[in-house]
C-alpha cells in the first residue's frame, strides 16, 4: 500500500513538470543541497562542540540556534527531496542505497528525538557541561549523518 502511494508521486503534474522542465529538477536539486548542508553543517557543528572538539561559544547558546538551524534544513531537504523522488519514483524504490539512505535518517531521527527527552539536553542548555551520555548520542548523530551523506551520494552509482 505505501509502495502504491509513493509511486503515485511520480503521477503528479509537479513531478511531471520537474520531468520536462529544463530548469526545475536542477533548481529542486540544488535547494535539496542547501537543505542538506544547513543540516549537516548544523549538527555537525553542534555535535563537535558537544564532544568538546570545537571549544569556541557556549552549549547553551549554539544547541538552540544550530537546532534550529538543523530543522529548517532537514525541512527544506524532506520538501525537495520528496520532489526528487517523485520524478524517478520507481528507480528510487528499487535502489539500495536510497532505501538505506531512508533507514538512516530514521535511525537519526530517533537519536535525536531521544537527545531532545534527555535531562542531560535540557542541562547544557541551562548552561552545564556536557555529559557522557550526551556525547555518545553526538557521536552516534556524527555517525549517523556522514553516512546518510554518503548513502545519499551512492544513489548515482547504484
Amino acid at each position: 500500500m505505501l509502495t502504491v502511494l509513493l509511486l503515485s508521486l511520480g503521477d503528479t503534474a509537479l513531478a511531471s513538470a520537474l520531468r520536462q522542465s529544463d530548469i526545475g529538477y536542477p533548481l529542486v536539486a540544488s535547494a535539496h543541497i542547501l537543505g542538506l548542508g544547513l543540516l549537516v553543517g548544523s549538527i555537525v557543528t553542534l555535535d563537535l562542540r558537544i564532544l568538546n572538539i570545537i571549544k569556541r561559544g557556549t552549549l547553551s547558546e549554539l544547541a538552540p540556534l544550530l537546532s534550529r538551524v538543523a530543522a529548517g534544513g532537514f525541512m527544506l531537504a524532506i520538501l525537495t527531496g520528496v520532489l526528487l523522488f517523485s520524478v524517478q519514483s520507481a528507480h528510487y524504490l528499487g535502489n539500495s542505497a536510497f532505501l538505506l539512505k531512508l533507514s538512516l535518517i530514521s535511525l537519526a531521527l530517533i537519536n535525536v528525538t531521544v537527545v531532545h527527552c534527555l535531562p542531560c539536553w535540557r542541562a547544557i542548555l541551562a548552561g552545564q557541561p556536557a555529559t557522557l551520555l550526551l556525547k555518545l548520542t553526538a557521536l552516534i548523530s556524527l555517525t549517523l549523518w556522514l553516512a546518510i551523506v554518503t548513502a545519499g551520494r551512492w544513489i548515482a552509482f547504484v
